[in-house]
């Protein structure tokens, strides 16, 4: 009897075959022989999922208004040389009147909470306008509670909210006597009625204390918190089960610990101002027993200078969603991510003048950690700067101090780089790095779409891999060579009076601020956002089968 072998197989029944496989095993079988390589490269679904990788995204959920392999696969190209070319497809405004108190930028949806003397019950949002949708403006005028922070994953239909208490049991929940009360709510039912997904809808924490300054952030199925003010701790539950994870108080974090970031929904990190910095990773389960993380690793940053004293080590990333937005046609993965560390270094000699700077590093040399640590080890592995430093991360001197967040999204940072003839300069930089090549003939079509010459790089534009300086007088105690590669090109709007900027999938922001009285001073009431659209946006988000 004949024995059928793999490539006697029909091509259609190859091509389903191949396309559960990942990208790089795509590439691998397309080197194996001229049948498997002519099938991969004809293959428009291969190619798709081989390009969708490559950009660091997912597919998006099927059907909607890219229904087609080819019609997001076009979508791709262009939004690809778009965003090389920081061409947009459009330009818009949003206006946000009020004063803000906490603000959240998540996929495509804008919000703030309105100040109120020190807290917010009121909250003000706006879907942002794309290619082919309309921008829409909500408002919820109460809240229930006065909030003193607030997260956001449209994608799960969940809002989050921080009740603010000043004191226990001050405030007017039921929840008599507790320092923190998170609220889940559905965004769909005007951020009124509890999440349908959480068994407990308003989570509990007792003998905290009052909460001055803290963050909140949501990964999937987790929330987290972390305080800095009057005391440092680390908070974080299931907000489906509601069962809490981890709680380390002040005496159990490490000395002089400054920020928190989560890399993935079961692990996080901190920084400290010890030693001139370091970075603590934890990984924890999924067990409210065991409430300690495990720590997996520190990684030290080079030895600070003499003259230099580090006051802030601030970390941020862009926003996590559980799925792709319903109306997108891919989003970017969760693991395609970078994130920023910004330094401010106070010279000794002359307090008050503040050098700041920063460095962008893989959430995936982050994870290698958290992946490569076994529990029969024991201790944590206790890593020099000169093991994972110079070829993983990239320093920059920045022009001035970051003022809004969110101006990190997947592998993107926009930022005011000091240039080397003193000036700032506001540019966007692309972290997703790979082997130079020429452009195909379907990427040049999309870049003839746009009105872009895919071989020739944009004004001002250029491609980093050589390692770069960081001098010794600005802030270590030697000279520092750091060698990420990155792609680079000057953002729009370099002469718009903009206060910041924020990214995010498909759209860069250029934030003003204005008062409605001519003269007034402090904090500007009234927030103008100028959006630069470089992907398609078609349709109105739907969740619980009607659109909001």
């Amino acid at each position: 009897m004949c024995k059928l072998k793999l490539l006697d197989l029909p091509v259609e029944i190859l091509s389903e075959i191949l396309i559960h496989l990942d990208h790089l095993y795509i590439l691998r079988c397309s080197s194996v022989c001229r049948q498997l390589h002519a099938l991969v490269t004809t293959s428009l679904a291969l190619q798709y999922r081989i390009e969708l990788a490559s950009d660091g995204l997912i597919d998006g959920h099927p059907g909607g208004p890219f229904s087609t392999t080819a019609a997001r696969m076009e979508i791709l190209l262009e939004r690809r040389a778009a965003w090389r070319a920081l061409r947009p497809k459009q330009r818009t405004a949003v206006a946000l009147a009020g004063r803000c108190h906490a603000y959240e930028l998540v996929g495509g949806l804008f919000a703030k909470a309105l100040e109120d003397v020190g807290a917010a019950r009121r909250l003000v949002a706006a879907w942002l306008p794309g290619c082919g949708g309309e921008r829409r403006i909500f408002r919820v005028d109460d809240l229930g509670v006065r909030i003193k922070d607030f997260a956001l994953d449209p994608s799960q239909d969940l809002i989050v909210l921080l009740e603010h208490r000043p004191a226990a049991g001050s405030s007017s929940s039921s929840a008599v006597g507790a320092d923190i009360c998170v609220h889940l709510r559905r965004l769909s039912s005007g951020v009124v009625a509890p999440h349908p997904a959480a068994k407990v809808p308003v989570l509990c924490r007792l003998g905290l204390g009052p909460v001055h300054g803290c963050m909140i952030q949501i990964v999937e199925d987790i929330v987290g918190m972390y305080f800095w003010m009057p005391f440092h701790a680390v908070l974080i539950w299931n907000w489906m089960t509601g069962d809490e994870l981890v709680f380390v108080q002040e005496d159990e974090t490490p000395e002089r610990i400054w920020d928190f970031s989560f890399l993935s929904p079961r692990a996080y990190m901190v920084t400290t101002l010890k030693d001139g910095g370091e970075i603590y990773i934890y990984r924890f389960g999924d067990s409210p027993s065991h409430k300690r993380p495990t720590h997996v690793a520190t990684l030290h940053l080079p030895l600070p200078h003499d003259e230099r004293l580090l006051l802030e080590l601030t970390t941020t990333t862009g926003p996590f969603l559980a799925y792709p937005p319903p109306d997108v046609p891919f989003a970017s993965a969760r693991n395609a991510r970078v994130h920023v560390f910004t330094l401010h270094h106070d010279p000794v000699t002359q307090r008050g003048r503040w050098q700041p700077a920063c460095f962008v590093m893989h959430n995936q040399t982050l994870m290698h950690y958290v992946d490569a640590y076994r529990e029969e080890a024991g201790a944590a592995a206790d890593v020099p700067w000169e093991e994972w430093g110079p070829h993983g991360t990239r320093f920059f001197v920045l022009a001035m101090g970051f003022q809004w967040l969110r101006y990190v999204h997947g592998t993107r940072v926009v930022c005011p780089v000091l240039q080397p003839s003193g000036e700032s300069r506001v540019e966007v930089l692309d972290f997703n790095v790979h082997a130079s090549r020429a452009p195909t003939i379907a990427e040049k079509l999309a870049a003839v779409r746009l009105g872009i010459d895919a071989e020739r790089p944009p004004e001002g534009a250029r491609l980093v891999c050589e390692p770069s300086l960081f001098s010794a007088d600005m802030v270590f105690a030697n000279e520092v060579f750091t060698a990420l590669p990155y792609y680079t090109a000057p953002a729009p709007g370099q002469c718009e009076p903009y206060v910041g900027y924020m990214i995010d999938e498909q759209r860069l922001l250029g934030l003003k601020v204005r008062s409605l009285v001519s003269g007034s001073v402090g904090w500007p009431p009234r927030s103008v956002s100028l959006i630069f659209l470089f992907g398609n946006h078609v349709g109105q988000p739907v969740y619980g089968g009607r659109p909001w």
